[in-house]
């Protein structure tokens, strides 16, 4: 007797098994009868843009559970993930593809394979400006991600690394504070049976709002994130940007809203403060040299917080809702504590601050499980 395919695969390509064009099928029966009507002639691959084995898979209509994809009986295949977000990097293909014609950019994605499959990350380049934005997808060791920005930096005039949900090592996100003052990171977030990338900017102690991809711009400097304002760097680390080491054609370092960069130490506000953006260099560069580094327990927080936010995607209103509320009293914790270091955390000032942050990170840890 043939075996029927109990794997829950959600996103397919349409057309051929080498199409790029993703899909995630609706979930609900009623929803899937819909788009049935709507689109007879679809046809439906475990494409090989998927890491897939690229045999045709058949829509499965459900009452009484999750509708999903299926192969064929005692099909092989051993792709790695089948969930709604497994086909995001070809969403993001297509959205880059949408924002480039709509812009007036002369510009081309390109998905990446880092060594474990074809959505590992993307690339966006602007041929005239030869401008470079990376989305990445997989995590990368520390040195893994400097010797791929290394590459990337000989040929481009400037370059903007925005990280999924956990793909930026620790080490990583201490290197762009030190050097930006933020981290750019983006999410998905399911619309009918597409998703959409959503953008925002995160510094050590507040974000931008997350937006879409009509919202950002590409200028001469870089990709322009909304909230987020331009200071240059005063002090270059040399070998950026060049593999001779000349600091030719340096990114813009930004800081989140709150308008320019103080220009002294003395103009930074206390901690707490919820007025101007604190200056990167003297919560990251000078602690960091004096051995103050931005607490683990602060960085995880954050890192459950992207996690859940991409998982209740394609959750039911009531889960959306809690989502949404733990998202804002996370924020808030981070917004007021964000800058506080380990040994703050620990020296017995702000023990409750800590088991505070500690039972957030609890409860953001078991919704994650609860949506996985």
């Amino acid at each position: 007797m043939a075996e029927s395919d109990r794997r829950l695969v959600q996103t397919a390509v349409i057309g051929s098994a080498a199409s790029g064009m993703g899909i995630v099928l609706p979930q609900e029966a009623d929803e899937l009868r819909g788009l049935r009507r709507r689109h007879p002639t679809y046809t439906y691959w475990c494409g090989t843009q998927l890491g897939g084995c690229g045999n045709k898979l058949s829509d499965r209509l459900y009452v009484d559970k999750v509708c999903h994809f299926a192969h064929a009986p005692n099909a092989s295949c051993h792709r790695k993930a089948n969930g709604a977000n497994s086909a995001d990097h070809l969403f993001i293909k297509q959205d880059l593809a949408l924002w480039a014609r709509r812009s007036g950019v002369d510009a081309r994605a390109v998905l990446r394979d880092l060594g474990s499959g074809p959505g590992d990350a993307v690339d966006f380049r602007v041929r005239d400006s030869r401008q470079r934005v990376r989305f990445q997808f997989r995590r990368l060791t520390h040195p893994e991600w400097r010797s791929a920005r290394e590459e990337l930096e000989r040929d481009a005039a400037s370059l903007d690394w925005v990280f999924g949900p956990g793909s930026a090592h620790p080490e990583t996100m201490e290197e762009m504070y030190e050097t930006f003052g933020y981290v750019l990171r983006f999410r998905f977030e399911t619309q009918g049976v597409a998703r959409r990338i959503r953008i925002r900017a995160e510094e050590a102690r507040r974000s931008t709002d997350w937006v879409p991809l009509d919202a950002c711009a590409m200028t001469p400097e870089g990709l322009r994130v909304p909230g987020v304002e331009r200071r240059r760097r005063a002090s270059p680390r040399p070998g950026v940007g060049t593999s001779t080491g000349s600091p030719v054609n340096l990114p813009v370092a930004r800081t989140l809203r709150g308008g320019t960069a103080p220009a002294q130490a003395s103009d930074v506000p206390g901690r707490g403060s919820s007025a101007v953006a604190p200056d990167p260099k003297s919560t990251t560069g000078a602690d960091r040299r004096a051995g103050r580094r931005t607490s683990p327990l602060v960085r995880k927080v954050q890192r459950l917080v992207d996690e859940v936010n991409v998982l209740v995607a394609a959750a039911d209103a009531d889960v959306r809702t809690k989502a949404e509320r733990m998202d804002r009293e996370a924020a808030a914790w981070i917004e007021r504590y964000g800058r506080l270091t380990s040994s703050d955390f620990w020296s017995g000032k702000a023990t409750k601050v800590a088991g505070h942050g500690d039972a957030l990170a609890g409860r953001l840890e078991k919704l994650s499980r609860q949506l996985k």
